[in-house]
This record gives structure tokens, sequence and C-alpha cells, in this order.
């Protein structure tokens, strides 16, 4: 009886020995409502240019600032959180506007804290507050993005011929009245001085 259990104790005691290498946790899967490997194109602000970009792909995100192209870490889960790593990004130089949008773009996604998305419009946050808009390249919001600096009569031809309703909704800072149904080929104007400032969808 005695050898029986003094060889029991050994074998536990090898099974649980010190340098029995742990087993890798598996990678977490990127959230597919980040659309991972496509690119989203940038929305909202109107303060930043439209050409800017972002991409998911495995464990790195990538895209074009407003004037160099960056990529980096990301951490993202299904709850909806969102942080990103240190970003690279390449070394040209540009006019002095598009370096300080690109530093405001910089510092907006530094302060994101987590998104929500759906097949067409991805939105990083941090708490309540919207930081950067983005929508796929051949959503209504991509189209709408390109009427802003446009005169009015000029913008309502452009988004008719493609199809889509426009209306003002606001007019130098005072609100018009406006349906408040959901309608995914209508884009919403702001307007101030004659000329578009903000579209929204819907």
């Amino acid at each position: 009886m005695r050898a029986i259990t003094v060889a029991l104790v050994l074998a536990l005691a090898a099974c649980s020995s010190p340098g029995t290498p742990e087993p890798s946790p598996s990678p977490t899967a990127i959230p597919q409502a980040l659309s991972p490997g496509a690119e989203w194109v940038l929305v909202a602000p109107a303060s930043l240019p439209a050409d800017v970009t972002i991409t998911f792909d495995a464990d790195q995100v990538s895209g074009q600032a407003p004037v160099n192209r960056y990529f980096g870490p990301f951490t993202a889960g299904e709850d909806g959180s969102l942080e990103f790593g240190a970003l690279a990004r390449t070394e040209m130089a540009g006019p002095p506007e598009l370096m300080r949008a690109e530093e405001e773009y910089f510092a907006l996604l530094d302060r994101v804290t987590a998104f929500d998305a759906d097949e067409v419009q991805l939105t990083l946050r941090t708490g309540g507050e919207m930081l950067l808009s983005f929508a796929q390249p051949d959503s209504p919001a991509v189209f709408g993005r390109t009427l802003v600096g446009m005169r009015v009569k000029k913008a309502r031809a452009a988004a008719e011929t493609e199809g889509y309703d426009f209306r003002i909704v606001s007019v130098d800072g005072e609100s018009k009245p406006v349906t408040m149904d959901y309608n995914p080929q209508r884009l919403n104007a702001t307007v101030v001085d004659g000329r578009v400032t903000e579209v929204t969808v819907g």
C-alpha cells in the first residue's frame, strides 16, 4: 500500500511540474461589425478631408490620413470596445492646413474607446461622444460628403442626378421643419452662407 501511495504522489507531482508549458490562448477574433479587410471612408467631422480611410485587418489597423499612410496595433471586442496602440506613419510633408488636419485626426484616434457599426456605417467614440464617422465607399453617406462645400443648387442637382432625395434641414443656424421618418436614400443638408457644410443620411 505504501508503495502505491508514493507512486501516486510522484505521478501527481510530475503532472503539475512548473516546467510544463501552458497552452497558448487563442487570438481574439476581430468583431465582424468592423468588416475585416474592408476599407471605411471618413464622412465626419467635416473639418477633416474626405479621402481619409481606415481598414481593420487581423491585429493591425491601417489607412490613409490627411497626408500620410498609417498602421499599427489595435484591440477590439464584441462588446464594442476599441483601443488603438502606437500608430506609425510615413513621413511625407504636406500643406500646413493638411498637416494640422492630420494631427487632429491622430488626436481623435488616440481618444477612441468604443465603436458602433452596421453594414454601411462605422462610428468611433469615447463614451457618448462621437469622434469619427466612416462609411462604406459606395454608401449614401460617402456620396453626401462630396457635396460639402458646394452651393445649394449644385449640390441638389448632383444628389438628384444620383437618385437621392435632397432636403435642407438647417440654414445659417436655423433648423427647418422636416418629417422624422427615416429614408436611407435621403440626404439632409446643413447650409451656411449658401454652401453645404454637412450632410447626413435619413
